[in-house]
């Protein structure tokens, strides 16, 4: 069996890690953040994962990421998916909503440019 791998001190202290912890106002990092802080205290893997409900490997990989990147590396990488409303399409609908303020003579409401959209898209 492998020895238990700490979370690296080069990108702070436990101490550094707890102010980090305390300020972050992301939730999900602040997560991140406490599982590094457990970790650099000692608790094992699979008690950290329990206390924040996570799995073994999912704190594996937050202390690999923060072993190669530190903080930056916990952060969320994940931007969704692409919108289906082409550039044109958005200045179509801000020249709509800022400038005319209607469609076809109707005021402009959030129900017709979902009309608008459903029509335009798929």
């Amino acid at each position: 069996m492998p020895a238990f791998k700490y979370p690296d001190t080069k990108w702070g202290e436990v101490e550094d890690v707890e102010r980090m912890y305390r300020r972050e106002k992301d939730a999900g990092l602040a997560r991140k953040l406490n599982a590094i802080k457990l970790l650099m205290k000692g608790r094992a893997k699979k008690e950290v994962a329990e206390i924040l409900d996570v799995s073994v490997a999912t704190i594996g990989n937050w202390r690999d990421r923060w072993n190669r990147e530190g903080k930056e590396g916990l952060k969320s990488k994940n931007k969704g998916r692409r919108s289906r409303v082409s550039d044109d399409m958005k200045a179509d609908i801000r020249e709509i909503v800022e400038v005319k303020r209607e469609i076809n003579g109707r005021t402009v409401t959030g129900y017709l440019i979902h009309g608008y959209l459903k029509k335009n898209t798929d």
